[in-house]
Formats: C-alpha cells, structure tokens, sequence
C-alpha cells in the first residue's frame, strides 16, 4: 500500500521509498500504479507520496527541483534519487542497491 503523506515525521522511521508528486504531472500518474506493485512487493519497505504543492515545506528540505522524484531513505539519510518517469526495474534495482540487510 502506498502511503499518501503530509508530514515527513511519518518516513524518518526505516527503509522509504519517497515519491515527490503532482497531480498535474503526467508522468508522475504513469509511475503511480508501478508503485503500487512496488509496494506490494517490498513488505519490508514503506511507499510514500508527498504531493509537492501541498507540501512546499518538504520540497524544499530535500531540495526537489522537478517531478516526479524518488528518493530511497533509511532512517531519514537519503541514500539514492532518481529524477523523472521510472520503470519498474529501474527502481527496483535502487531499492535492492540501497535496502539495508
């Protein structure tokens, strides 16, 4: 399940996956559904989305320039990002890089 959030509080906590987001964004609805199946996937990682207009704060403090952006954190240390539409694999292989065993 991939968590719709507007407080970073709630991904300081393990391994995360961050969707930075807009509504508008085309390419950021392309990537919604691979995240799903991600999500389905990962038990052992959260999923989140932060809409980036709602949450001007948050882009900010991670510097988000463009969406759709991912970022793979763990315990609030960004380990890895990625700019623009992913495939499937592509961020598959990011998380199995930087997931902590």
């Amino acid at each position: 399940m991939v968590l719709e959030i507007d407080n970073i509080d709630t991904i300081k906590r393990g391994n995360v996956l961050v969707d930075f987001y807009t509504t508008t964004c085309q390419p950021c609805r392309m990537l919604a559904p691979v995240l799903e199946e991600i999500s389905q996937e990962y038990q052992n990682i959260k999923v989140a989305k932060i809409e980036v207009t709602r949450n001007p704060d948050a882009s900010q403090m991670f510097g988000i320039m463009s969406v759709p952006t991912l970022m793979f954190m763990t315990d609030s240390q960004v380990k890895e990002v990625q700019r623009g539409f992913s495939n499937k694999q592509s961020i598959k292989d990011m998380i199995n890089r930087n997931v902590e065993s």
